[in-house]
């Protein structure tokens, strides 16, 4: 999902200002807050490469709240003498960097941000506000959060009532309850946070306490509200942040322009500001000290990689700039070249993949447009998250040449860095922070140069050209295909969900005696630890832990502990699933479309967000119900392909051992014929219970799961956990052989690698610290059958994808998730099943399980 960051720049300049000690240039203008301002902001613009990005300003002329009430931020001190001047130029410094800016008479910067918060919304952006601001709270919701830069928090809808002790749509209320000194904002006199908190507990809103004003105890706190209703409710309008005042008319009103370089560069001269000159433009300084060389290195790696680079004769790259239009654009390339396509948060840059005399084209227009195209020349594509950037494109039939960020998630695994990282680590050189189009086409083309190398010595070239590079062209077309959902079904679900969590509420009040925020954390913490008295388990920084090991270990004794692990199940539920997902249906397609993290995870594992399929929580029955809303399109049905224990007969591959190997030769219930080993029982009276314990061993062991763990998992002694595992490796023995070798393995070479050459390194291996290195021991067993396991999930996605199977929507782990014409199903199933049991030949047979109906919860069954 495309982010959209939203500045409150008085803010900023303010807390600059305070921030960074007395400066002046040249002429004496005082310049304190521009520094800092300016280094917030190219800080920001650094980090998170914004999509879309708006600085909001307040205007000198009042807000329509001083005509509603007169004293309105009557008590506010007038403007720091030294800060006046520099106010103007905050503005010159904001366009000439390309950015967006907003004021409009009659409203403060917080109703532009308000107002962009749901502009930004309604085109399906994910929207970051930047400010420290509390009075934000109120706008903060499914995809919609507040960044506080200066402390270096976030804050979501979770953050607010930890904070708080209110959720958002509380916000408002809240404010009106206890008013805003600062904005002089009146409240209920006598009223303070922690009474607005019990009252929003108890009658939810504001009118909600009003309407039941005579149940309110104790009697001062009735007749404070009866006293104050007027300027309650006027506090009320007060704080309210107006959310509908007409800025942007098309979203790509709030995408960065080009920086205007030779006014940039006039600007910083004007107010003295060598240092960024430097790093920003690339002006080379006339203060010696300024020019020094950085000496420091961040690792061995960058090192290695820098002295190996001297050696060699560096490439000499020529580019020449161009802007051309999107009409030119068919110009400039023959079909079936090799393209570099670079997407900034500042415009589209494209080259072709040649050394000498390159052309580099900035392309002006519509991005849509240009997609089209570019499309019609069946490019062969090279560039850094290529899936990302087709999509933004809308390419059709991509086809992947070099990614950067693969090569690197290659050797190195695990979640992706930025560009900039990445080409600091492996280059040994800094790529400049605000580049040319062509100095950042030519970083991209040095980088290329010491990934290639580097797949080269570590024999990683076949993962990354066999797997990974041509599984992004999967992935892509998976995300465009989407997946339909039923907003009924959801709606309904939520009802009930809401119907059962206020029920577990009141049960939680019972047995507390009041009421009370039970999603706050601090709030929850008092009412168990302090008033109820329950004796604490775990402490933490900042209090006695309601963490859900406490919950539980409680639950056995106390009732409350149980209802509120239920309540936060329930919760989570309906938040981040049933509430969120009809937020996330694309309105042109009327389907939502997650987005798959191909460099994510260190044992090579896809991942997925907006939404998250992987995690949906499929063990309860309530959680499972969520899958029953993602349906198949009429006439059409869903097919559910997984593998049955991958990991199990992968290890039984690697092992070689004889047990496993011939229970799955003969196709028997690994499970009960672990338990008959185990156990010394014959098959047919292994009990349930005998099966479930060695379930829990077959599963674990793969994890380096000790006794402590199973005992945990079982609920037995750490005893008898540990005479199941002895009798188990005394029946499997070359498992025990393998655990061992693997990890020796490990710490001689610094990795371990699946039988497909994936990579994964374990420094935990030989650390000193005892946690650490058992990690890496569990780690070091887990990664070559989880790894290979991911692997031949990949290698069948691909396969698929060159057979022109169509309509696989979803890869949740080892299952593929299809949607294909009713009358189609036996004939793709069979078509499925042949690729993923013979996409690989494993000393024990691959066997994969299918099912299919109108939604996902029965495809699954």
């Amino acid at each position: 999902m495309k982010k959209l960051y939203l500045v409150d720049v008085s803010s900023m300049y303010f807390r600059a200002f305070y921030a960074i000690r007395p400066l002046s240039n040249e002429a004496g203008m005082p310049t304190n807050a521009l520094y800092g301002f300016l280094s917030m902001t190219t800080k920001l613009l650094k980090q998170v490469k914004p999509d879309y990005l708006a600085f909001c300003f307040d205007n000198k002329e009042p807000s329509f709240r001083k005509e509603i009430y007169p004293e309105y931020k009557a008590n506010r001190s007038e403007m720091p003498e030294d800060l006046v001047p520099q106010v103007p130029y905050v503005r010159k410094i904001s366009e000439v960097l390309g950015i967006p800016v907003f004021n409009q008479i009659g409203y403060e910067a917080d109703d532009l941000i308000g107002s962009l918060t749901h502009f930004g919304r309604e085109n399906d952006l994910d929207v970051r506000i930047v400010s420290g601001d509390k009075d934000f709270a109120q706008l903060i919701g499914p995809y919609v959060s507040m960044h506080d830069t200066m402390k270096d928090i976030q804050y979501d809808v979770q953050g607010v009532v930890d904070k708080w002790g209110v959720s958002p749509e509380q916000f408002i209320d809240y404010l009106a309850l206890v008013g805003d000194a600062s904005d002089n904002i009146p409240g209920v006199k006598g009223i303070g946070p922690k009474g607005a908190q019990k009252l929003l507990a108890q009658y939810k809103t504001l009118q909600g306490i009003y309407d039941s004003i005579d149940e309110v105890k104790p009697p001062g706190t009735k007749k404070k509200l009866e006293e104050s209703k007027e300027m309650a409710f006027l506090s009320q309008k007060l704080v309210t942040i107006e959310c509908g005042v007409e800025i942007a008319s098309d979203i790509n009103e709030l995408r960065m322009k080009e920086i205007n370089r030779s006014d940039l560069q006039e600007l910083l001269a004007e107010l003295g500001f060598k240092s960024f000159e430097k790093n920003l433009l690339g002006v080379v300084s006339d203060n010696k000290e300024d020019n020094k060389e950085e000496k420091s290195e961040k690792n061995t790696e960058i090192k290695a990689q820098k002295e190996s680079s001297e050696k060699e004769k560096p490439t000499d790259w020529s580019f020449v700039e161009k802007t051309v239009t999107v009409e030119e654009l068919s110009q400039c390339f023959s079909e079936g070249d090799e393209v570099w396509g670079v997407l900034t948060e500042r415009g589209l840059y494209l080259s072709t993949n040649r050394e000498k005399e390159n052309e580099v084209y900035t392309v002006q227009g519509d991005l849509l447009a240009a997609g089209e195209v570019l499309s019609e020349k069946k490019l062969k594509w090279l560039g850094h998250d290529l899936k990302s950037f087709w999509g933004q494109l809308k390419i059709k039939s991509p086809v992947a040449t070099w990614d950067q960020m693969l090569a690197s998630y290659v050797i190195k695994p695990g979640a992706a860095e930025s560009f900039e990282d990445m080409y600091n680590r492996y280059t040994g050189g800094k790529a400049p922070e605000l580049p040319t189009s062509g100095q950042f086409v030519e970083c991209h083309f040095r980088l290329k140069q010491s990934l290639q190398k580097l797949l080269k010595e570590k024999d990683e070239s076949n993962v990354f050209e066999k797997l990974e590079l041509p599984l992004s062209t999967v992935l892509y077309e998976m995300e465009n295909e989407g997946i339909a959902v039923d907003l009924e079904e959801l709606k309904d679900q939520s009802q009930g969900l809401s119907k059962d969590i206020k029920s577990l509420e009141e049960k939680i009040f019972e047995e507390a005696g009041e009421t009370f925020n039970v999603a706050s954390t601090k709030q929850l913490s008092q009412i168990l630890f302090e008033k109820m008295e329950i004796p604490p388990i775990k402490k933490t920084k900042t209090g006695y832990s309601t963490d859900g090991d406490v919950l539980e270990k409680l639950s056995a004794e106390y009732p409350i502990a149980e209802y509120l692990i239920e309540f936060r199940e329930l919760s989570k539920l309906k938040s981040t699933y049933v509430d969120s997902l009809p937020q996330l249906v694309n309105k042109e397609t009327g389907r939502i479309h997650t987005h798959f993290n191909q460099a994510h995870t260190a044992t090579g594992r896809l991942s997925s967000h907006d939404p998250n399929l992987q995690n949906i929580p499929i063990r309860t029955p309530r959680g499972n119900r969520v899958r029953r809303a993602f349906v198949a399109a009429p006439g059409k049905t869903l097919l559910s392909i997984d593998y049955s224990q991958i990991e199990l007969r992968i290890l039984a591959h690697i092992t070689e051992d004889e047990g496993l190997c011939e229970a799955f030769a003969n196709d028997l219930d690994i499970h009960a014929a672990t338990a008959s080993q185990i156990y010394a029982t014959p098959l047919e009276e292994v009990t349930s219970e005998q099966r479930r314990n060695a379930k829990a061993v077959n599963f674990g062991i793969a994890y380096g799961q000790g006794p402590f763990g199973l005992a945990e998992n079982l609920g037995i002694s750490r005893k008898e956990a540990s005479g199941i595992i002895g009798q188990y490796f005394a029946k499997f023995s070359r498992v025990k052989d393998y655990m061992i070798d693997v990890v020796e393995t490990g710490k001689k070479q610094g990795y371990v690698e699946t039988i497909f050459g994936r990579r994964r390194y374990l420094e935990e291996l030989n650390s000193k610290n005892g946690r650490l290195r058992q990690f890496g021991e569990r780690a070091a067993i887990n990664a070559p059958v989880q790894g290979a396991a991911s692997d031949i999930v990949k290698k069948a996605m691909i396969e698929v994808h060159q057979q022109k199977i169509s309509g696989l929507l979803l890869q949740v782990h080892d299952e593929l998730l299809f949607e294909i014409e009713e009358s189609s199903v036996e004939e793709v199933s069979l078509k499925v099943r042949e690729v993923m049991e013979n996409i690989v030949s494993l000393k024990v047979p691959l066997k994969v399980n299918a099912a299919f109906g109108v939604n996902w919860e029965l495809a699954h069954a």
